[in-house]
């Protein structure tokens, strides 16, 4: 959402920028200018808690920035249209309907429906593949509007963004980077399922899966853009896609020759399976560990803490 409100001011103070800083038009524009203004703060706050306390704590602030959203909805409704206003005042009630429309809808619960699969990674790429479409959708009909009116959106580079546009593009970042890991956690949490319920066959094809799903996921970041910000998160990721992959061509296999046809573990092989066990723990829970400390490591160094002191619930 943060990309949204930062195109809408650009947008806004460009026309602005255009007029006498006195006139009738620049104070119509600055109406919509200070709504969106303070959308961007508290997009900000809601990222501050986010990284700082934890989702948990600020869902609420995301439920304040909705509520907030709703009520400059209605406010743009009762205002009166300019004389020149070029299609300003529609535009501003599309975006704040699409911002509204983006934070309610259950992409995750359209994503299962869709998916079948209530834990899985395809539920998971359904679900980012949803939100991008939309997003996009809402990036493109304000492209269109600046198009219409002959408005130049400049960009400066990173050096120049705003906060907002900088917390986006680091999220974005992460938001590739999981979709990459989630692929071979979602395949190697398959497996153990497999396991636990003594379906021999069944784990064989998830471990040739989760080989796979590590060859995906290796390829998916290296399509990522790296960003100036960061130098261990990818690193971190890379490293826990390999071992998951380690996992799928040697230790999986080694476990799996540790059980006889009927899904119980052979007596002398009992040592093996423990071994392997104990490996894949302990190196699965370390690298992973590392991975998540390293992104939260990445948003709390670039995203500034919460303004107001706030106890953990």
């Amino acid at each position: 959402m943060p990309i949204f409100w930062s195109l809408a001011l650009v947008l806004l103070y460009t026309l602005s920028s255009q007029a006498q800083t006195t006139s009738p038009s620049v104070q119509y524009l600055n109406q919509f200018n200070q709504e969106f203004a303070q959308l961007q703060e508290m997009q900000i706050e809601y990222s501050s808690f986010r990284a700082h306390l934890g989702s948990e704590i600020a869902e609420q602030k995301r439920q304040a920035m909705l509520g907030r959203a709703q009520q400059i909805q209605s406010r743009f409704e009762t205002i009166a249209p300019h004389a020149n206003d070029k299609g300003i005042r529609k535009n501003a009630l599309k975006v704040v309907d699409q911002i509204l429309q983006l934070g309610k809808t259950d992409y995750e619960s359209q994503a299962v429906a869709k998916a079948k699969c209530d834990a899985c990674f395809t539920t998971v790429l359904l679900q980012s593949e949803m939100i991008d479409k939309d997003a996009e959708q809402l990036i493109k009909s304000m492209e269109q509007f600046a198009k219409d009116e002959d408005i130049t959106i400049a960009d400066d580079g990173d050096d120049h963004e705003t906060l907002l546009g900088k917390i986006s593009r680091i999220n974005d970042y992460l938001n590739e980077i999981n979709l990459a890991t989630l692929e071979v956690q979602y395949a190697d949490a398959a497996i153990v399922a497999a396991l636990n319920q003594k379906d021999l066959d069944l784990a064989q094809k998830q471990v040739k899966a989760l080989l796979k799903a590590s060859n995906n996921a290796r390829h998916r970041l290296q399509q990522i853009d790296r960003i100036k910000e960061d130098a261990t998160v990818i690193y971190q990721a890379e490293r826990l896609v390999d071992f998951y992959k380690k996992a799928a061509q040697d230790l999986y296999p080694k476990m799996l020759s540790a059980f006889d046809k009927k899904g119980n573990i052979i007596n002398d092989k009992v040592d093996l399976y423990n071994n392997t066990i104990a490996e894949l723990g302990k190196n699965i829970g370390t690298i992973t560990n590392k991975y998540m400390n390293a992104k939260l490591n990445l948003q709390q160094r670039h995203i500034p803490k919460p303004k107001a002191k706030v106890a953990r619930t």
